[in-house]
């Protein structure tokens, strides 16, 4: 395995963090990718849900106070009142000017990757701080209350997106079919998005309403599993905090989505996405399918067959792993999540691969995904075949890369001992 020098990747990635930095209102959290110039805004200079996560879970291991103070800014944005009371929005906008998009100043109508009980029980791991897990307890159980009662229309504990935004991956070819883009292309793809958005306003968020418009309607395979990965930190703190009726409770939570999942969403022994109220398969291979591996959503056989096409080729690229495989006709290295590699998609998968044991393999994936730093430096997301760094630069959440090979450095360091 080839060696790399964590102390001088572990320095770059805290200059990194601590660069894009943001205080405001007396809350700080960690811009995605920022130019300060007198505070001027960029895109990516507000704040998002899914970045957030991923930025404590990198901060742990660097600074774990900043690390809960990026959790506890997110929830300090929760919808308080209204249908949405519970939910945690996408974006929060803390210079405001989100008004144009979503009727209202400070946040956006929609919600993200549930990640936020996962990454707190992570940074607990670096600093045992009980209050913490109190400060995001609370608000965290009245969040998953909100996904059971606005997302989940039939009680089966699959909750549905009302937008490709609150899944993480905009523009994935799995959403194409249920965004009604019959011919894809770039600026399509964005303005059906807006365009999508200003439909959530004037529906007030009502999912249910939206899907029987025929609007955006998906229950995604990973985005539940993720869910049920949240719960299961849910269970755990509700432990740690001596709540052990709280953390059974959570287990028959995660036990009824793991059964809907194998149910409803397991095709051929592969997992898939479910599409409007009747729930129809997205028949379509991503790799989203290996994040399911993350949620433990898997049996042992299907793990094991799902892990073999995921060292296929049009998967396991020179540069893994491509959101979508290089034989679909849909691939598009350098198009915006259209067959790229992203940070946080292998962070995913490579707990996924550690969760079922297998280890050689996450530890590959963390070996190549550092050799992606070392070519290209912290990018938004790369070139699966060349390495290219692509997107946005200085981009906070390639320091799980960093996260990565650190952790397997620990494990390997571990069993030497």
């Amino acid at each position: 395995m080839q060696t790399f020098d964590l102390d001088t990747w572990t320095q770059k990635a805290a200059d990194l963090l601590k660069g894009n930095r943001i205080e405001i209102d007396g809350y700080r959290y960690t811009a995605p990718s920022f130019d300060i110039v007198d505070f001027g805004r960029r895109d990516y200079a507000n704040q998002f849900m899914l970045d957030s996560c991923f930025h404590a879970i990198a901060w742990a291991q660097i600074d774990p106070v900043m690390a809960r103070d990026e959790l506890l800014s997110l929830v300090s944005r929760q919808v308080k009142n209204g249908p949405d009371a519970g939910m945690i929005p996408h974006c929060n906008y803390w210079l405001g000017g989100a008004s144009w998009l979503w009727g209202q100043d400070d946040r956006s109508s929609i919600t993200e990757l549930p990640l936020i009980a996962t990454a707190a029980w992570l940074v607990h791991q670096y600093d045992d701080r009980r209050d913490f897990l109190e400060a995001i307890y609370t608000p965290m159980c009245a969040y998953h209350d909100w996904f059971e009662r606005r997302r989940d229309f039939d009680g089966d504990g699959l909750v549905s997106l009302i937008h490709p935004w609150e899944g993480g991956g905009d523009a994935l070819p799995r959403w194409d079919k249920p965004m009604k883009l019959d011919s894809f292309s770039h600026i399509a793809g964005r303005d059906a998005r807006l365009a999508l958005a200003q439909q959530i306003t004037k529906y007030d968020g009502d999912a249910r309403a939206l899907g029987e418009a025929g609007w955006f309607s998906v229950e995604p395979m990973d985005y539940n599993a993720v869910r049920v990965a949240d719960m299961e930190a849910m269970a755990k703190i509700a432990e740690a905090l001596g709540k052990p009726e709280d953390a059974e409770m959570w287990e028959r939570r995660i036990d009824r989505v793991r059964h809907a999942f194998q149910a409803k969403m397991i095709i051929q022994g592969r997992p898939y996405d479910l599409a409007g109220l009747d729930e129809q398969p997205i028949l379509q291979d991503s790799a989203g399918q290996f994040t399911t591996l993350f949620g433990g959503m898997l049996t042992r056989a299907q793990a094991d067959g799902l892990v073999r096409q995921l060292q296929e080729k049009r998967f396991w690229t020179p540069y893994p792993i491509t959101t979508t495989p290089t034989d679909d006709v849909t691939f598009d290295a350098k198009i915006y999540w259209r067959g790229n590699v992203w940070p946080c998609v292998n962070w995913l998968i490579y707990r996924g691969l550690r969760r079922y044991g297998y280890d050689d393999l996450a530890d590959e994936l963390a070996e190549r995904s550092m050799t992606l730093l070392e070519q290209s430096g912290f990018r938004e997301y790369f070139h699966p075949i060349t390495g290219e760094g692509l997107g946005g630069e200085q981009f906070s959440w390639a320091t799980l890369m960093v996260a990565m090979a650190t952790s397997t450095a620990r494990k390997v360091s571990e069993a030497r001992d």
